[in-house]
């Protein structure tokens, strides 16, 4: 440890020149010549049968070469969904939706691809696409998923019988005891909104046949590896035949870790149309169709004893999914994680549950940066405010007389998970302190003299991060987690390093290379970095679920140890010590405690790989490794986040005057990086609290399809954040890393909500409902008793 030189240090990140003058390249950079362009005909109504599609006119356009429909690539491609495991989740409790990569006799949500124009420009395709005429039957939709469960509903898929895609229940202890010996219960019900990832890049597709007979994809993702094997497996194509390459990526946080019909198609038709394909994503197209997020309705009751111990949560999830089950996340994952974090970081050990998964005729919902946590999180940390209001205590104190303290980590939660170590009491102390917390009740005068209503809201949460294979096997997911990175050190010393995860704006090159760095005596300008390439890296499961510090990263460790290991063993040759004897420090190995009887690394590196008689009998010429990495289940990051505001009763609009954030995520590898993370994430955050809904009509037709209706947050939106640290090593991990990079996004709208129902507590605001819009927030200020009076 003693060696480590640059981790934990904020080294300027690498990667950024080549964004900011204008050198990345993005799969629309990407210019290949004699390239077709595809645009998809897509389905006006939310639940319809296709009785007929006439694509005379559209063929009669000059310049189209082609126009599919779901009959002609029906026996071609697989139904995509990926179902969880049917050992884990049998047909009895999971139902696998048939997720056709264009529509077959039926579409199920406005938006869904019905065809596909290939054509010599996207503006051709275009025009053509608006002259492809479809006979549709309307049918009536169910837009809600309540109404979806009711006797009787219109049914997305007819032979699931009803509109449930998944029923589960359970828990531990004696929720029904403990009631029974509550002083109260609060009960509340909380209904979530509807959003969506919304990156600068929308979801991009290139795909070329090669002479060799080897199809290549150029596509926008964080999971190259996995897109090989799924897109594959869909198209029934062999695998080795097929490469995927990630450029650059203009955003993903988890939208991109799927794989989308739009990939598969534009596959299939560069072999059919044996010529380049293309198709960019529009901003109205990524609306209706990109994945959308955190719909959740959560009816949650908690039981209080008279001294504010949480005594035990019931809690009943519904999950709207959409039309289908994603790919390869099946959508239920968000309820069950929701589920899954409900208790949060208190000691609470009665608790029981049950996750409706349900359809409905609107896009389908999956993982989005945070997975099921900020529902949770809200539903948790809102309930402990109003408790504190119905017993009379400080939010603070009810919170740090139920969390976990440091001393009882290792803990197992009521969930059966393992926490393996926090700070979440000090992190809280540390944010009221930073807050003044004490001086709140002068800033509220100070704004109530301006005519304002102040409110300081706090929200403290524990994340599950990492996810290793392990997770995933009991929930039954179609796939591991491990990850993998390969060392290649050149006759002059210098790294490549190449890795299975995939960064898309979170500085894996410096992060990584600080890592190689400190092990290898090397500088972080001597790595080169390769990623997203399935060829010219080894397999790995890309970059999702706050993992790739831990698990890219304890690959990068592993195998850069393997390198040293050797470098050792030739450094002790030619220095005639035992390897033992050795350390690596910058630029050279050298023997402890003599620092002038060393030798050069870059002499290391020309003696192993190109002067290889200087080796030792029996040693194998160069200096190269690679690690596969399996991390362990699940680690554990907290933070506590304090949002302080003001509310113009007169209009509804909320001001967020400061923003506090103290992030644990173990050992800190680069903080510069690790506070980028955070601001990202809660400027994410405060867009779910305060601006975006994709707002859905009666008869299924989204009513946000512009960003003059569907708002996202700008810079005039984020205050400056105010970010400390605590640093609690895992003891699971390599070098006690944890991952971080949603945990930004998962408390602004619990701590944003708390904070404006704090600033009206005298109507008796709560919050059940999100975005927090001026109109919602009015209401709030002005309940409906005022207004009869008034």
């Amino acid at each position: 440890m003693a060696l480590m030189k640059l981790v934990g240090r904020p080294v300027r990140r690498v990667e950024d020149p080549r964004f900011l003058r204008g050198r990345a390249t993005y799969v629309d950079d990407v210019r290949l010549p004699g390239t077709l362009h595809v645009a998809f005909v897509r389905s006006p109504h939310a639940h319809a049968r296709i009785l007929a599609i006439d694509t005379r006119a559209a063929l009669g356009v000059a310049g189209v070469r082609r126009i599919s429909t779901g009959e002609d690539v029906a026996d071609a491609l697989k139904p995509m969904g990926l179902p969880f495991r049917p050992e884990v989740f049998p047909p009895s409790v999971f139902k696998q939706c048939r997720w056709p990569c264009l529509a077959v006799g039926k579409v199920r949500y406005v938006g869904e691809p019905v065809a596909a124009v290939v054509a010599e420009t996207r503006y051709i395709a275009e025009d053509a696409a608006e002259l492809v005429a479809v006979d549709y039957q309307a049918l009536d939709p169910v837009v809600e998923p309540e109404a979806a469960l009711a006797p009787g509903a219109p049914l997305v898929h007819e032979e699931f019988g009803d509109n449930v895609v998944m029923r589960l229940t359970g828990g531990q202890g004696d929720v029904d005891a403990v009631f029974r010996d509550a002083a109260f219960v609060l009960r509340e019900r909380f209904h979530t909104n509807r959003h969506c990832a919304h990156p600068m890049e929308g979801r991009a597709t290139l795909a070329r046949m090669e002479a060799n007979g080897e199809l290549t994809l150029w596509t926008s993702t964080q999971t190259p590896h996995l897109v090989r094997s799924r897109v594959a497996d869909i198209m029934s194509w062999p695998e080795q035949r097929l490469r995927v390459i990630g450029p650059d990526v203009g955003g993903g946080f988890g939208l991109k870790c799927h794989v989308f019909p739009e990939e598969v198609l534009t596959c299939w038709l560069a072999l059919q149309m044996q010529a380049p394909v293309k198709w960019i994503e529009d901003r109205r197209e990524h609306l209706l169709n990109s994945f959308h997020a955190k719909e959740d309705i959560v009816e949650c009751e908690m039981g209080f004893a008279a001294d504010g111990t949480v005594l035990g949560i019931r809690a009943k999830i519904i999950g709207d999914l959409g039309a289908y089950s994603a790919d390869p996340w099946p959508s239920p994952f968000e309820a069950l994680q929701l589920a899954a974090a409900l208790p949060g970081p208190y000691r609470i050990r009665h608790y029981a549950w049950e996750v409706l998964a349900v359809c409905t005729n609107k896009t389908t919902l999956s993982v989005y940066r945070g997975v099921g946590l900020p529902p949770a999180v809200l539903v948790q940390e809102h309930m402990m405010d109003l408790a504190a209001r119905r017993l009379g205590m400080d939010r603070a104190e009810l919170r740090l007389k139920n969390m976990i303290r440091p001393e009882e980590f290792p803990y197992v939660s009521v969930t059966g998970l393992t926490y393996d170590s926090g700070s979440s009491t000090d992190a809280l102390e540390k944010a009221l302190a930073m807050a003044d917390y004490t001086g709140l009740a002068r800033r509220r005068a100070e704004a109530a003299g301006r005519g304002r209503y102040l409110g300081l809201g706090i929200c403290t949460y524990i994340e599950m991060t990492t996810f290793g294979t392990r997770y995933w096997t009991p929930l039954g997911i179609q796939h591991c987690a491990y990850d993998s990175a390969t060392i290649r050190m050149d006759p002059a010393g210098g790294v490549a390093l190449s890795v299975g995860t995939f960064s898309h704006g979170q500085g894996h090159h410096t992060t990584y290379a600080q890592m190689v760095a400190d092990e290898l005596g090397v500088e972080v300008g001597d790595i080169s970095f390769t990623q997203g390439d399935t060829q010219a890296t080894p397999y790995g499961w890309g970059t999702w679920g706050s993992r790739s510090v831990v698990a890219g990263g304890g690959a990068v460790i592993g195998a850069a140890r393997k390198v040293k290991e050797k470098m050792l063993r030739i450094a002790g040759h030619l220095l005639e010590v035992s390897p033992g004897d050795l350390e690596v420090v910058p630029g050279r190995v050298q023997v402890k405690g003599v620092p002038t009887k060393s030798v050069a690394v870059r002499e290391l590196a020309r003696a192993a790989v190109f002067a290889a008689w200087r080796l030792p009998a029996g040693e194998e010429p160069g200096l190269e490794a690679t690690q596969y990495y399996d991390p362990p289940p699940v680690t554990f990051a907290n933070a506590t986040h304090i949002a302080e505001v003001e509310v113009d009763g007169d209009t509804g609009t909320v001001k967020i005057v400061r923003y506090i954030v103290v992030e644990d995520c173990g050992r800190i590898v680069n903080p510069m990086i690790v506070d980028a993370q955070v601001m990202g994430g809660v400027a994410q955050g405060i867009g779910n609290a305060l601006l975006e809904h994709l707002r859905y009509d009666e008869n299924g037709q989204l009513l946000t399809t512009s960003l003059m209706d569907y708002l996202v947050p700008t810079a005039a939106d984020v205050p400056a954040l105010e970010i400390g640290h605590i640093e609690t090593p895992s003891p699971l991990t390599v070098e006690g890393v944890k991952g971080m990079g949603e945990g930004g996004a998962i408390a602004p709208p619990a701590a944003i909500a708390n904070a404006v129902a704090d600033a009206l507590a005298s109507f008796g605001a709560k919050v059940n409902e999100l975005p927090l819009t001026p109109e919602r927030v009015w209401e709030m200020a002005h309940p409906p008793q005022s207004r009869s009076h008034a």
